[in-house]
């Protein structure tokens, strides 16, 4: 049925090919993924699952994130035809199925990875992270060895769409997190460019930037929804780390280009996240600028304000609503004292306690909103 493994602390998610995250062997039924996740936050339907009978539907419509996820006292054995993934772990500390899902919810939370119980399925949730990365987390009744009397409780974390190597870092700590073991979130290591390297002129650099930058712009009006991504992605990394790109992006066509993938009708919500956070890292270039000249009408848009509340209000997407939280903290100059009084109304009643990054944001718009009054 499965691979029984010597376990420890660490060992259950470190044995074999650290980076391996799909399923080597062959499929239950079909070719089909078990789960196909949507282009935006919506119904989910499943094809054909090792786990539910041929041809029934999986869908989900709850929100994309949970405060606690509800699992039944008696989990479901494993099917003895299911491929197991590598990404998993057996918990045998005497925990019960419950106290193994809040452990898990509380990680998820803490790593601002958005979920969703299943409807058809008590032992799955359904995750995503707001890189795009999408995987499904399932609980399991271990059977339990003739040396040890206690049923221990199997955890599989499955990929189904997104970054292999995102992935293993997510698994690894999911799986640590399920088992009651401390997950450290470390920053993201950055480092100088050595002095022995000879730097680009000023002009240079201007030039290099300017460069990447019409390359992207040029990708964001492709017809191709994949050079469209590419674009968003290349446009946020260059406007977060340079504030030269932002003001390149500082024009009417430029923001009008980027804001229309706000609109519902979005290929994918990637695409509205990364447009977000490129008008975030432009707005808090226009902020930071002392001319008087370097209002954009599109930024100052109250058609577009009010798109901003909305998103931000809609926590049933929490990646979208941090975003919007970032582009709303640098346009408080911007909206009427109307605007003011409901952003304040909505942020009283407030809370992202499913998702850390949405906490923190929202707390810093709170507080500017704040000093506005």
């Amino acid at each position: 049925m499965m691979n029984q493994r010597e376990s420890s602390d660490d060992d259950s998610y470190q044995n074999g090919p650290e980076l391996r995250s799909i399923r080597m062997g062959p499929a239950a039924s079909g070719s089909e993924p078990t789960i196909t996740f949507p282009t935006s936050m919506g119904r989910m339907e499943s094809k054909a699952s090792s786990l539910v009978v041929r041809g029934e539907p999986i869908t989900t419509n709850q929100p994309l994130h949970t405060l606690e996820w509800n699992v039944p006292e008696e989990l479901p054995p494993m099917p003895s035809n299911y491929s197991l993934g590598y990404s998993h772990t057996i918990v045998n500390d005497g925990a019960s199925p419950q106290t193994v899902a809040n452990r898990i919810v509380e990680g998820l939370a803490q790593h601002s990875i958005a979920a969703a119980p299943h409807d058809s399925r008590e032992n799955s949730l359904l995750t995503e992270a707001t890189c795009g990365l999408k995987f499904a987390i399932n609980l399991f009744a271990a059977a339990s060895s003739e040396q040890d009397n206690n049923n221990g409780i199997l955890v599989e974390v499955e990929r189904r769409i997104g970054c292999a190597y995102g992935f293993h870092l997510c698994s690894t700590a999911i799986l640590k997190a399920a088992k009651g073991l401390p997950v450290k979130i470390l920053p993201m290591a950055s480092f100088q460019v050595p002095k022995c390297i000879p730097q680009d002129a000023q002009e240079e650099r201007k030039k290099c930037i300017q460069f990447d930058t019409q390359q992207a712009l040029e990708l964001v009006k492709s017809e191709r929804t994949d050079a469209q991504l590419l674009g968003l992605e290349s446009l946020e990394r260059l406007s977060s780390l340079d504030e030269y790109a932002a003001s390149l992006l500082h024009t009417n066509e430029s923001i009008a280009s980027i804001q229309s993938f706000l609109a519902n009708d979005s290929p994918t919500c990637v695409m509205k996240r990364r447009a977000l956070g490129i008008l975030a890292n432009v707005m808090r270039f226009e902020c930071s600028s002392s001319s008087d000249n370097n209002n954009c009408d599109q930024l100052q848009c109250q058609y577009f304000l009010q798109s901003l509340m909305e998103i931000f209000q809609n926590t049933a997407s929490p990646h979208e609503a941090c975003a919007a939280s970032k582009c709303l903290q640098s346009s408080l100059d911007a909206l009427s004292q109307q605007k003011h009084e409901d952003l304040a109304q909505i942020l009283s009643n407030f809370s992202a306690n499913h998702h850390s990054q949405l906490a923190l944001e929202s707390k810093v718009l709170q507080d500017r909103l704040r000093d506005k009054q």
